[in-house]
């Protein structure tokens, strides 16, 4: 998962990269395989480099997901708090 607002970039790379094993350059990056160098990701968009598929892809996954746990997370509490009016409902307090 994307985390920070620094990237790599490679030498002859026209896209850049989130620090996440689940990108093979990052990973090979990390490995210490492949040298990048790192930049804020506001510098990478001013260079003209865009964010690479792979990263795109994940960071679009990873977006849906919290988006999910935002919304069971709503919805379990609005049924806590029904259930707790119901309760004091029925038992008249």
């Amino acid at each position: 998962m994307h985390q920070g607002d620094e990237v790599f970039i490679t030498k002859s790379g026209k896209y850049y990269h989130y620090f996440d094993d689940d990108c093979p350059t990052s990973s090979s990056i990390l490995k210490g395989k492949k040298e990048a160098q790192k930049v804020r990701e506001e510098e990478a968009k001013e260079m003209g480099l865009t964010l690479c598929k792979h990263c795109a892809k994940e960071y679009e996954e990873d977006m849906k997901e919290r988006q999910g746990c935002v919304g069971a997370a709503v919805f379990f509490i609005g049924a806590a708090v029904a259930s707790v009016e119901f309760f004091t409902y029925v038992i008249g307090l």
